[in-house]
């Protein structure tokens, strides 16, 4: 599967998740920069981290502008060599969120997807992965604020 023209801050290195110390919840911003070459079925890269021992408890979605009329994405934890989302019951099953269009207008919008319910705990941290998944038009950033908490 073709890879986003720029890497994530967390992809590229310069950004850790939060790991929480006790029962408090944690929130995280993961961004992806996107380019007007990304907008294509399949383009997928790692947005962010869920750490060892954390379960996600909620995510927002954000588009600060529009990326144009199409546009639409999916996030899950990745498989095993990254290239697509994680079947593992454990990992959800599935792809967490599948088609948001959130990104077509711009906005910021509060999920609870019901592969949440499905995730456990892990001894090692986790890729989260965006997909692309319908094509948009114009460059500019897709993010996630996930909040998580120990296991």
């Amino acid at each position: 599967m073709p890879a986003f023209k720029q890497l994530s801050a967390v992809a590229a290195g310069h950004q850790n998740p939060i790991t929480p110390g006790g029962p408090e919840l944690v929130r995280s911003q993961f961004g992806q920069p996107i380019a007007v070459a990304d907008h294509a079925a399949g383009v997928i890269g790692q947005i962010g981290t869920l750490p060892a021992g954390t379960l996600p408890v909620v995510v927002y979605v954000r588009a600060p502008a529009a990326l144009g009329a199409g546009f639409k994405a999916s996030i899950g934890l990745s498989n095993a060599d990254g290239s697509d989302f994680s079947a593992d019951a454990a990992d959800g099953g599935a792809a967490w969120i599948v088609d948001n269009d959130t990104g077509v207008a711009g906005g910021y919008v509060q999920l609870v997807p019901a592969a949440f319910g499905k995730v456990t705990p892990s001894q090692v941290d986790r890729k989260i992965l965006l997909k692309i998944t319908g094509a948009g038009t114009a460059a500019g950033i897709f993010g996630i604020d996930l909040v998580y908490a120990n296991a």
